[in-house]
């Protein structure tokens, strides 16, 4: 799905308005009943009032037309103006007039005063909708909205916000000063960039898409590079398998990972390969720590490399790697095999020289750090899948860290290395060398714990074993990884679970996907 940005949802309206001959008051009548109908089927009329707050712009008029709804649904509402009716903007006039005959409970809210006097109205809503600011805020938020806004973030009641937080920048996420705490954001038309980035996951816990009459032939117009990920993007690489398949056909994943005392991520990466669907993997650890063959995991092959009896990965072991990746569909290198300046050396050219896709993590990352020049010279595809702190040390600043750097960032280093950048998080964003960004909404808290990423990266290598495009394989596999992370914290709680437990529900994620709407 695309994400955009405040000006290109404003091109679209326009485009609606001037070019299909569809009113900006139709458009404002569908976004308040959206909004109304979320509220119809979330709340009874007898559980409470519904408190609507009203800024004198737009989104203070999609306000008023789901007020106007709700009333004549059999709910009790309370609206909150923010400003003089005289100073609301034309089609929230019009919205004024229209609502004014059913005699609502209004109130003015022109001071804090006036503000911290209606507590005990908000005490009785089940819900408060937030219809203050809109898309358009670009400053900071100050004066009376700062202290509604903070003052509504301090209630304990559910907070509904239409098409954005307000106070939330819907083209970074960032919040301008303070924002409305939003249990759910009811956004209009398309969904924004903001709402996917920045720190928007402090704002937003969840948020969904209302149709409002933009035709399906400007949205096919618009032209946008961030996308927010969706099956639709990869199911199809999911397909039934004929009945005459053998594991021949679904490719063979080569894992590089591992040192002495340190052989439990390779296998979680060759789990995660093989849960992917893939047809063989084989694990390639160094000599001296394949001490023996772990009999939890007989369906990986496991190889060992010359490492001269250092238990790490040795330039000794290069040609013996080369040699396996010439044999396998793709490599993936990087759990745990240390930072040791042998394992630098054996990296950088097993990199250089590996004739294979490869997936690039972990310890991996951090060696090429200082010569990402490597990554630029090679002929098969690249992933490679940072954290924030190794991203960091691949763009040599701290400020990647920052959540309204991550997609920059991420574009950035995509772009100008000509790699596929999976970087992690809540939300991971994957980007493309072509500047393609694609944000995934799965996944969940409980994941933040040791193994996850070994379990992704073999996945991303496993879907690229299958045949699926690089991009493709990259999208699909944090989208299911997320997906599977969802099922697993389901199973067992928000926390405690581990790599294991997800990798066990990757089947299960891609079923889902598969038999989704069918």
């Amino acid at each position: 799905m695309k994400l955009v940005s405040t000006q290109q949802m404003r091109d679209a309206e326009d485009a609606t308005i001037n070019i299909y001959g569809i009113s900006s008051l139709s458009l404002m009548e569908k976004a308040g009943t959206a909004l109304a109908n979320f509220i119809i089927e979330k709340f009874h009329p007898g559980r409470g009032a519904i408190s609507i707050l009203v800024g004198k712009g737009n989104n203070g008029g999609d306000g008023l037309v789901a007020a106007r709804l709700l009333i004549e649904k059999g709910y009790e509402v309370f609206v909150f103006l923010t400003s003089q009716t005289a100073e609301l903007s034309p089609d929230a006039r019009v919205n004024w007039e229209r609502l004014a005959p059913l005699t609502p409970t209004f109130f003015r809210i022109g001071s804090d005063a006036e503000l911290k006097a209606h507590y005990l109205t908000f005490a009785r809503s089940t819900c408060i909708v937030d219809a203050l600011l809109g898309t358009g805020l670009k400053s900071e938020v100050k004066g009376l909205l700062k202290e509604i806004i903070s003052f509504i973030n301090t209630l304990k009641i559910p907070v509904i916000s239409a098409d954005i937080p307000s106070g939330l920048c819907a083209d970074t996420g960032m919040p301008l000063g303070v924002a409305i705490n939003a249990r759910w954001t009811i956004t209009f038309g398309l969904p924004k960039i903001g709402l996917f980035s920045g720190k928007s996951l402090e704002y937003t816990q969840s948020v969904e898409v209302a149709d409002i009459g933009i035709p399906k032939e400007v949205i096919d117009k618009i032209e946008t590079k961030t996308h927010l990920i969706e099956p639709e993007l990869f199911k199809d690489y999911f397909a039934k398998r004929p009945l005459t398949s053998h594991k021949g056909l679904f490719g063979h994943v080569l894992i590089i990972a591992g040192s002495q005392g340190k052989i439990g991520a390779g296998w979680l990466a060759s789990m995660g390969a093989l849960r992917s669907g893939c047809g063989l993997v084989t694990y390639a650890l160094p000599d001296h720590s394949f001490l023996k063959f772990d009999l939890r995991y007989p369906e990986v092959m496991a190889v060992s490399i010359p490492d001269k009896g250092r238990g790490h990965l040795h330039p000794d072991g290069i040609a013996t790697a080369l040699e396996l990746a010439r044999e396998r569909s793709v490599a993936a290198i990087g759990p745990a095999i240390g930072t040791h300046e042998d394992t630098k050396v054996f990296v950088t050219e097993f990199v250089k020289r590996a004739s294979v896709p490869i997936v690039i993590d972990a310890d991996a990352i951090n060696l090429l750090a200082e010569n990402c020049s490597v990554l630029s010279h090679r002929t098969q595809a690249t992933v490679i899948t940072p954290h924030p702190k190794e991203m960091a040390r691949l763009m040599k600043t701290d400020a990647v860290k920052k959540e309204e750097e991550r997609l920059p960032s991420a574009l950035k280093f995509a772009v100008l290395y000509k790699v596929y950048v999976v970087f992690k998080g809540y939300r991971t964003i994957v980007a493309t060398p072509a500047g393609e960004a694609y944000i995934n909404p799965t996944g969940n808290p409980a994941m933040a714990t040791a193994g996850m990423g070994d379990a992704l990266t073999g996945m991303i290598a496993g879907f690229i074993a299958q045949g699926m495009p690089v991009d493709k394989s990259a999208i699909a596999a944090v989208y299911c990884h997320g997906l599977a992370g969802d099922m697993a914290a389901k199973e067992y709680g928000d926390r405690g679970i581990v790599a294991s437990d997800v990798i066990k529900c990757f089947p299960e994620a891609m079923s889902q996907i598969i038999h989704k709407d069918a």
